[in-house]
């Protein structure tokens, strides 16, 4: 097992063993049983889908834009987790473009949430 899936499942057993039953408890009296199941729900459904982006998509999305640069791409920084950089020396463009690219694909992770949203206050209106 990779080690990004062994921090996604430590992540949602975190989730669900610390921080649901600490919202349960942070919110007693707040919100009706309704509004607190949408809050976990939503909470629970974003994690899975980090989850899922960072082991399955993103691994994926980083070797189709090296194979398209003919270049290694990884996550560098003192976590891994800062920017996409190639291993190898690029151009300047060349490096921008790579780097535009994995913030889009950041916003690509985010979409999900945001449609979820929008289309709760739609139905909501």
């Amino acid at each position: 097992m990779k080690p990004r899936a062994k921090i996604g499942i430590g992540a949602f057993a975190l989730t669900t063993g610390v921080m649901m039953p600490g919202l349960f408890f942070l919110s007693r009296n707040a919100v009706t049983a309704s509004q607190m199941l949408l809050i976990l729900v939503a909470v629970l459904s974003l994690v899975l889908w980090t989850v899922a982006y960072v082991a399955l998509v993103d691994p994926r999305l980083r070797k189709v834009v090296g194979d398209a640069f003919g270049l290694t791409i990884q996550w560098r920084g003192p976590s891994k987790s800062i920017s996409w950089t190639p291993t190898e020396k690029t151009g300047c463009i060349t490096g921008l473009l790579i780097d535009l690219l994995g913030y889009f694909f950041i916003f690509l992770w985010l979409t999900p949430l945001i449609a979820t949203e929008a289309l709760v206050f739609w139905l909501r209106r």
